[in-house]
């Protein structure tokens, strides 16, 4: 996206809120990213990444994954989606961590912010801002040339038929022509996303990544204008996670599981010490039997 976004830097967590306060408020989307270098690419995006080749067009491989998880997902779940119902269908896969062309944003900065600073890397943070009555508006856009309608019709994402017409048909895989992206979630949303304040970004086109299918929006000067890098540095994660972890953000509150509980020790990892005298003889009861 250089080039394709305005890019702020940030030299503390203070500066970092500050700038986004700045912002006009419920306007933007957001998405942490770990590390800057990073593109802004989908989980799907990163498998193809990771295979050493494709030998078919990708909306194959998507088209299989999809094959596949529909056909075995009864052996875990009573409630499946209906079968039509595509948007739901890649919603849940997400949601278990399959590969698909939907990314996750959040409307809150914070949860956002968290997701940058959580992980435990040493490399400056990241936290995208889209404006999202601008995506919306261009997203419709192209989405009313896609059914070929008139420009004054609202055009419903969530019901399937027009989803799959919009981006899952197969007149639809080739060249750059429906580069998009559009703002949505299924119309059954899980925990996860409610918690988190969270909904997806979908690409239009599979066949490129996340962040082409972005910049394919509008003309490169407009998308500046609405999309934003903020750069954040590592030293300022300590700061980041105590503020958040005293407005109840963490893995425990946003994955409300016990796989959610494990993994947000590493959070507190660095902090233990810091945060709490714990006697010694304590800590020894861990280990008495």
């Amino acid at each position: 996206m250089d080039g394709w976004c305005e890019n702020v830097p940030c030299y503390s967590w203070d500066d970092f809120v500050n700038k986004v306060h700045k912002l006009p408020q419920n306007k933007f989307f957001y998405r942490g990213q770990s590390d800057d270098k990073q593109p802004l690419r989908s989980s799907f995006d990163r498998a193809v990444d990771a295979s050493q080749s494709l030998v078919r067009e990708r909306w194959q491989y998507e088209a299989a994954i999809l094959r596949e998880f529909k056909r075995r997902a009864h052996h875990y779940i009573l409630d499946a989606p209906a079968k039509n119902d595509l948007l739901e269908w890649l919603s849940l896969m997400r949601h278990h961590g399959a590969p698909t062309r939907l990314v996750d944003f959040t409307y809150s900065h914070y949860i956002a912010s968290y997701f940058a600073f959580c992980e435990l890397t040493c490399e400056p943070r990241v936290v995208w801002a889209i404006n999202k009555d601008w995506l919306s508006e261009k997203s419709r856009e192209r989405c009313r040339i896609i059914l070929k309608g008139p420009s004054n019709v609202q055009v419903d994402l969530h019901d399937p038929e027009t989803f799959i017409k919009c981006f899952l048909a197969l007149d639809n895989k080739s060249g750059t022509s429906h580069c998009f992206v559009a703002d949505l979630n299924a119309e059954r949303m899980n925990t996860r996303l409610t918690v988190q304040q969270g909904f997806f970004l979908c690409s239009g086109n599979i066949e490129r990544t996340f962040d082409e299918n972005l910049k394919g929006l509008d003309s490169k000067e407009s998308c500046q204008k609405h999309i934003i890098k903020f750069v954040i540095p590592h030293c300022a994660r300590n700061d980041a996670l105590r503020e958040l972890r005293h407005m109840n953000i963490s893995k425990a509150t946003l994955f409300p599981d016990l796989g959610g509980l494990a993994a947000s020790l590493n959070d507190r990892f660095e902090q233990l010490f810091k945060d709490y005298n714990i006697p010694e003889q304590t800590l020894k009861r861990v280990y008495e039997f």
